[in-house]
């Protein structure tokens, strides 16, 4: 794809008003976190993941039907540029938010390293970037997010929240501790930011790689995804 591409991609793609609202207003809440509590910044980057998880969630397939990405699509023989410019447009606005909460961080707490720079914190938001963004291809914009938020709310409805909570925080350093630790991760990524331990190496080299293995499973739909066009009013 080309800078082109990548700009039209960008308007196409544009977050909604409400959605830069919603980012703005969590910069604002780090930013007076950092003058009344600024050791301690988790709850805009557990917010935050949250909100990516919409706004990462995108869409492709019924726009796709409905001939919006045509002039995108058409003289290009491969479509996996496009898939991954697709997968990083969509994730951009939570990408800049999450950068600007860790600047903030880092200046109010007097230079330390910010949570969302941390291995664990990367991580977690790499990941839910690329499940959202991967979830919703086949659907329409926020199917995902939607999604996550319903599970969210059901382990939370249901005790299993704070149990999985707990299986994380419980999970030893071993292999088998570092995979059952894996599970409460995949199913609720805040829970990594939202504790102070620090996880394993290993943890974090699984989480990296289930984001890979859901991008590319976006990239693959997006690239192979050829239907009739939809005649909508």
């Amino acid at each position: 794809m080309t800078d082109v591409d990548a700009r039209a991609l960008s308007v196409l793609l544009r977050p909604s008003a409400a959605m830069l609202s919603a980012m703005l207003a969590l910069v604002a809440w780090a930013g007076y976190l950092t003058v009344t509590a600024p050791d301690d910044l988790r709850g805009p980057y557990v917010v935050l993941l949250l909100c990516q998880s919409f706004a990462a969630s995108t869409g492709y397939a019924p726009r796709a039907r409905r001939g919006h990405f045509d002039q995108l699509l058409a003289g290009h023989p491969s479509r996996l540029r496009f898939a991954v410019t697709h997968a990083l447009t969509s994730a951009a606005l939570g990408g800049l938010s999450w950068a600007a909460i860790s600047v903030i961080d880092a200046l109010g707490g007097g230079g330390h390293w910010p949570l969302g720079f941390t291995p664990k914190g990367a991580a977690a938001f790499i990941y839910i970037s690329a499940l959202a963004w991967a979830a919703s291809v086949p659907f329409s914009r926020y199917s995902a997010g939607v999604a996550w938020l319903i599970v969210a709310i059901g382990l939370a409805g249901s005790g299993r929240l704070i149990a999985l909570r707990n299986d994380y925080v419980a999970a030893s350093g071993t292999w088998a501790g570092m995979w059952h630790a894996l599970g409460p991760v995949l199913l609720f990524p805040p829970v990594m930011v939202g504790e102070p331990s620090t996880p394993s190496v290993g943890l974090i080299a699984l989480v990296i790689t289930a984001a890979a293995a859901a991008l590319l499973t976006g990239v693959f739909f997006v690239a192979h995804y050829d239907v009739p066009l939809e005649d909508v009013e």
